[in-house]
């Protein structure tokens, strides 16, 4: 097959790699068969070139296709991670906004929950950051991380709080138990309900 019908041959049968590989490497492996069969100086040695890229050819497609498909995972799961990222920060923020234009505007309905508001835009900002990163570099699953993350930075501030500010009578230790603990289920409920939209658990 030193000829241009076998190279011919050849270049359909790189079909059989991923999109991608192709794109990348196909040319470079034509080039190496053309180069390689003009070096071959009998006809055993072309028969045992081809023999040879049949081999690689059958033996590295299914590792190429399965790279591929660990790769697009990998990218559907960043992608759909930053949409809910997203998401977390447009709710900080609009939590911060509310409180904002409550306070500068006396508006009695916003401040009425303005410790909730504080507690959302607060632990929102923290929490969401350190449960992506554990999500990303870590295997444990997301809803538990999620619950222990939200636990700890809704309730060592709160407890914090309590000791440091407990004994000043102007303080509203009832408000602001109440606004994290109001803060842990929103964030945690808006985990959960996620985790079931992009990932749905299979019915039994």
């Amino acid at each position: 097959m030193k000829t241009l019908l076998g190279r011919r041959v050849y270049a359909v049968m790189l079909l059989a790699y991923p999109k991608d590989f192709r794109s990348e490497y196909g040319s470079q492996m034509l080039q190496l068969l053309r180069d390689c069969e003009r070096d071959a100086q009998t006809r055993i040695e072309l028969i045992g070139l081809w023999i040879r890229t049949l081999f690689d050819l059958v033996s590295t497609v299914p590792d190429e296709h399965f790279q591929n498909l660990r790769k697009e995972s990998f990218m559907n799961k960043l992608r759909t991670d930053l949409i809910a990222l997203g998401g977390c920060v447009f709710l900080v923020a609009l939590a911060f906004v509310l409180l904002s234009y409550g306070r500068s505007h006396e508006v009695t309905a916003i401040l009425k929950f303005g410790f909730v508001l504080d507690a959302i835009a607060t632990t929102g900002i923290l929490g969401n950051l350190i449960a992506f990163a554990l999500m990303q570099f870590t295997s444990i699953r997301p809803l538990k991380i999620a619950f222990w993350t939200f636990l700890l930075v809704c309730s060592v501030p709160a407890l914090a709080l309590l000791v440091l500010a407990g004994r000043d009578p102007k303080f509203q230790s009832f408000n602001v138990v109440i606004g994290y603990v109001v803060s842990f289920f929103f964030w945690y409920g808006l985990h959960w309900l996620w985790s079931h939209k992009v990932r749905p658990t299979p019915a039994t």
